[in-house]
């Protein structure tokens, strides 16, 4: 052995079972921050590779530039590809066969490495006198391969072309914004239709920059020195916010923003947690740090030697890390592609992140060398004579007694001893803290998802309503759509306008609405005061919606004129509001269906709302459609935006969800792990106290009670924090958005107590009956 610090290997070895959950606490920081930059990288080069499918893989096009100037900019080191492309618009008056074709033309890898396309049939033009054709102008125009075409140009003069490929439309749009009919030729092939007719075209330079070049100063750059105007520059801003190169927040920044402030959070709790692991390692070997003095190890020296043991640990749980992370990443990709394919489709199937490797390693590192810190200076404050004297259970002076007056002797005493030690009493309530704070702070973001993705319960799949905006859809077609197994409920609305209403002595222009069951149902979460079971039951009762200037009450009566009768309602109820009081200055007043036609004459609905099941497809709303087979309604069709909307909140659900798991995973684990280890340090105070007299009961009940101080401390400082932190993301990201209201989070509490408190009753449970199936003398003798 050359160095003290080769003595860590040897112990990591004897110590290998004492060392294991601050390895698994290493290994945990480790996974959960690679899986969160893992995530948001995958997420980001899906995006990226949407964006390029949609518009081409180029940032910047410089219009109206002469052919020295787009040489230079084409030679700059920052730019990877470059290349000319000219385009005349289908409005221009070209056309084959008589169908009106857009031109373009550009070098091959232009079209291939910039607009990503390729030639489905044939090859892409190699000659003037060739030319190339999207499918849609194949099909028009009657085109076959090999054929010669007469390309015609607004003046009227012709131009023979041999067809030598065919490309799709999709690829087609990404060369010219919405022209599907499109030609492509060589550059020499364009030149030669400029000098046979005089048309109007558009020459640009397109630019792909590197990578590793900041685009945005480049191109400031460029205008400057060849007097280029913000007029003559178009950018790929989709494709240039997500590559993070527009200056300001932009979507790759603020995704790993997220990202960078979810792995601090993960990085307190795991600093927390790795440094009273090493706490309670080191408390069990203060006789070989002794030892070590004894020696001649100075204090330096022993708290290198304590941070070297958790880089070393290191080696292997941050591999086993990030292996798992990779996997996880993997799967959860697979599920967000699965269940939201608009939008998670183009997400790597088999993708590895480099970032997330990068990001996760420093950080565990970090995290690491952090929690090494405190354990450390523990270690390295061993006095040599700690070793000679054996003195190494009682590491600390009690200037007070454990106090009896209101609790038995064991109790006391395990409370006297969890607050005794004050470093281990202060991490371990924190810890348990920041758990509790973590899981407050992360259910908002439930509200928040459903707020943000699930539509109003009252939203609609498919709408048919009256092209009249009468009372003309018969109820007979209702009863048929409900009879449709795609169907979850179907329901109607009968509507009377501007009708006059009169309440003392004041007049108001109202509109009259017919609600069943279900309407009814969703209602009930806007009342403010009254019964809406009597509106339902009774004929004559009504619903009035909130008005600022109104001063209505429940059980006012109301005078309604409809066709030149009135009609004496009773308000039973008042609304805070409603989606359908949509008039500004008119009341709006909901009844039962059996009051509308009571006072109306009229049984038809104006209205019919479809919401489907989750299995519907497409094909189940036109079937639907099918059903109303006059011209005198109108469909609105809302099924696959709804759909794509529960789509989001289900992949989004998998993210949160799974992060609140792990954050309840962290907090069971890490209170199993600091209540087993704590006891196994303290194994010759148990062993004293039982050489003295002490019970195995009363031994038991000790523990509980030491056990049981950390966590309600632990309940208590995460309830002072945490509640605040909730109603702080809350307020940001619920309430100033949709208006809703903090409520104080009773469920959230009580499940992250129950959880706290029945985990830390069960961690127990193992050390306990360890420390009764051993004999006194073995307690005694631990090391």
């Amino acid at each position: 052995m050359k160095n003290y610090l080769n003595l860590v290997p040897i112990s990591a070895k004897i110590h290998r079972k004492q060392s294991k959950m601050t390895r698994i606490c290493i290994t945990l920081a480790v996974f959960l921050v690679a899986v969160m930059f893992g995530l948001a990288d995958m997420y980001l080069q899906g995006l990226t590779q949407k964006e390029m499918q949609e518009n081409g893989n180029w940032h910047y096009e410089i219009t109206s530039i002469d052919t020295k100037t787009a040489t230079y900019i084409s030679s700059r080191p920052e730019v990877e590809i470059s290349g000319c492309q000219n385009i005349i618009s289908s409005d221009e008056g070209c056309s084959v066969n008589g169908q009106n074709t857009a031109i373009c033309s550009q070098n091959a890898d232009i079209f291939e490495d910039v607009f990503l396309n390729n030639i489905a049939e044939g090859e892409y033009p190699n000659a003037e006198n060739e030319i190339a054709v999207s499918y849609s102008l194949k099909n028009s125009a009657s085109i076959s391969l090999n054929q010669t075409i007469s390309l015609e140009t607004p003046d009227g003069n012709q131009i023979n072309l041999s067809v030598v490929g065919f490309f799709d439309d999709e690829q087609a749009s990404r060369l010219v914004k919405g022209n599907k009919q499109l030609a492509v030729l060589t550059p020499e092939g364009f030149d030669n239709l400029k000098e046979s007719s005089n048309i109007n075209h558009e020459e640009k330079l397109v630019i792909r920059f590197s990578r590793n070049c900041n685009i945005p100063n480049t191109i400031a750059d460029i205008k400057a020195q060849n007097n280029i105007s913000d007029d003559q520059l178009e950018g790929n801003i989709p494709l240039l916010s997500v590559q993070g190169q527009i200056a300001g927040e932009t979507s790759v920044n603020q995704i790993y923003q997220v990202a960078l402030m979810l792995s601090v959070v993960v990085m307190l709790t795991c600093v927390l947690m790795i440094s009273s692991s090493l706490n309670s390692n080191i408390t069990q070997r203060i006789e070989f740090f002794g030892m070590l003095r004894c020696l001649g190890a100075t204090r330096k020296q022993i708290m290198r030697l304590v941070r070297y043991e958790g880089l070393y640990w290191c080696k292997t749980a941050i591999p086993i890390g990030i292996v798992c992370s990779i996997f996880v990443i993997w799967i959860l990709s697979a599920i967000m592609r699965l269940i939201s394919p608009q939008w998670f489709s183009y997400m790597p199937v088999l993708g590895i992140s480099w970032i997330s490797i990068v990001a996760s390693s420093i950080l565990g590192l970090i995290t690491v060398f952090l929690a090494a810190r405190s354990p450390a200076k523990r270690a390295s404050k061993v006095s040599p004579l700690t070793a000679v004297s054996g003195n190494t259970g009682q590491m600390i002076s009690f200037r007070k007694a454990a106090n009896t007056k209101w609790f038995k002797i064991e109790t006391a005493l395990g409370i006297h001893h969890a607050k005794a030690r004050k470093r281990n009493y202060i991490l371990m309530t924190g810890a348990f803290a920041i758990c509790i704070t973590l899981f407050l702070s992360f259910t908002t973001l439930v509200y928040f998802m459903k707020n943000a993705f699930i539509p109003p319960a009252w939203t609609p799949d498919l709408s048919i309503a009256s092209e009249t905006n009468t009372c003309s859809i018969d109820k007979a077609l209702l009863d048929k759509v409900n009879q449709n197994d795609a169907v979850k409920r179907a329901y109607g609305r009968m509507f009377a306008y501007d009708i006059s209403m009169e309440h003392d002595t004041k007049n108001y222009n109202a509109n009259l609405i017919s609600y069943e069951e279900n309407q009814f149902e969703w209602a009930s979460d806007s009342l403010i005061s009254g019964s809406i079971d009597s509106v339902m039951q009774k004929e004559n009762q009504v619903l009035l919606v909130k008005q600022e200037n109104s001063d209505i009450q429940v059980g006012d009566n109301i005078t309604l004129s409809i066709d030149n009768k009135e009609h004496t309602v009773t308000v039973a109820g008042i609304l805070s509001d409603s989606p359908l009081a949509r008039v500004e200055g008119t009341e709006t007043i909901f009844c039962s269906e059996d009051t509308f036609t009571a006072l109306t004459g009229q049984n038809g609905y104006t209205i019919i709302d479809v919401q489907f099941k989750n299995s519907a497809h497409l094909e189940d709303g036109e079937d639907i459609e099918n059903i109303f087979t006059s011209d005198n309604v109108i469909f609105t069709n809302n099924l696959a935006q709804v759909q794509q909307q529960r789509n989001m909140y289900r992949a989004f659900s998998v993210l949160v969800y799974g992060f609140l798991t792990i954050i309840v995973a962290i907090t069971i684990f890490h209170i199993m792990n600091t209540i087993s280890m704590g006891v196994a340090a303290k194994m010759q105070e148990y062993g004293a106290m039982r050489a003295i007299g002490m019970s195995d009961r009363q031994l038991r009940k000790m523990i509980f009670a030491e056990a049981g101080t950390y966590a309600i401390s632990g309940v208590i400082l995460g309830c002072v924090i945490g509640i605040p932190m909730n109603w702080v993301v809350f307020v940001s990201l619920i309430t100033n958005i949709w208006e809703t209201a903090w409520s104080f989070p009773f469920i959230p509490i009580g499940l992250i107590i129950a959880i706290v408190l029945l985990t830390s009753f069960l961690a127990v449970q193992s050390p306990a009956k360890r420390l009764h199936e051993m004999s006194i003398v073995e307690n005694i003798s631990t090391q």
